[in-house]
């Protein structure tokens, strides 16, 4: 009688406090999943942890294409078409193709079709051409804003002096070496498009590729990278950039580790954090369901 009791006990002890750990499970303080969710974006962003990224296809197809850019000791015309506004997506993922065409002597040629890019175009011209030592005039070119949309593409296609006449500080083109032999748009080996609007499918894809023919590939938010796909399988892009995942995939081509993996693993961290809890969650509503 005595063993049986102290197992009834024991029982009920073993139920009672699997009964609290539900209860506290179902009933968790929101305020400790934010502090969670705080540690998890904080921790790799203030401690520089890098998750693995692995690049996919369409990232590959714009590396390789600049691959063969600089075989050929080409030069590649960079559209920047965003604003501060996307800025944290768009600026590493320009960091990056920057990188890469420094690194391997790729004359860069960059204007902007959108009002507020100068200015983020021309940090980040001057900060990776100064990491790499490049000069300006000779191994790149920044040639400012210029309004029209489409009609600006259509305009480089025809007459690229016509579109663009000088540089940001009205140096003309003629008196720059890198532009200096640029007539039209099929004098660009590769021609990309930082996008953060409807830029590629409505302006570079209609009225620059198709009429002229010159490879061509983008990046853009990831918001709008599936409105994109249809001109992948066309063939009309080589390769395609999607938002910080496509910036940071790029970053691990390159082999330079910066602000895009930083950012996806505080993003991968956190989403981990909360697919933790809704696992937990769904576990204590079952089991209470079955008590």
């Amino acid at each position: 009688c005595d063993f049986t009791a102290y197992h009834i006990r024991n029982r009920a002890f073993v139920s009672g406090r699997g009964r609290r750990m539900i209860q506290w499970l179902m009933n968790i303080d929101r305020r400790i999943i934010f502090v969670f969710v705080f540690l998890g974006v904080a921790l790799p962003l203030l401690a520089n942890v890098f998750l693995p990224i692995r690049p996919t296809r369409d990232v590959i197809a714009v590396y390789d294409q600049l691959e063969k850019v600089a075989q050929d000791e080409g030069a590649v015309l960079l559209s920047f078409s965003y604003g501060a506004s996307t800025e944290p997506e768009m600026q590493p993922m320009a960091r990056a193709i920057l990188r890469h065409c420094f690194s391997r002597n790729i004359k860069v040629v960059a204007v902007c079709l959108w009002p507020e890019a100068p200015g983020l175009a021309q940090q980040v011209l001057e900060e990776i051409g100064d990491e790499f030592g490049k000069a300006y005039g000779v191994d790149y070119a920044f040639l400012g804003f210029k309004p029209g949309n489409f009609a600006v593409v259509l305009n480089m296609g025809q007459d690229f002096r016509d579109a663009f006449p000088q540089d940001n500080w009205g140096t003309p083109l003629e008196d720059l070496a890198l532009t200096r032999d640029i007539r039209t748009l099929r004098d660009f080996d590769f021609v990309f498009d930082l996008a953060a609007g409807d830029s590629i499918e409505f302006w570079w894809i209609p009225y620059g590729q198709e009429k002229y023919g010159f490879p061509f590939a983008g990046g853009c938010t990831a918001v709008m990278a599936p409105d994109l796909f249809p001109f992948l399988q066309s063939g009309q892009m080589v390769g395609l950039l999607g938002g910080l995942a496509g910036a940071a995939e790029y970053e691990t081509l390159v082999g330079r580790q910066d602000k895009a993996t930083a950012g996806m693993s505080a993003q991968s961290m956190a989403h981990l954090i909360i697919v933790t809890f809704i696992i937990f969650g769904n576990m204590a509503f079952f089991l209470s369901r079955r008590r």
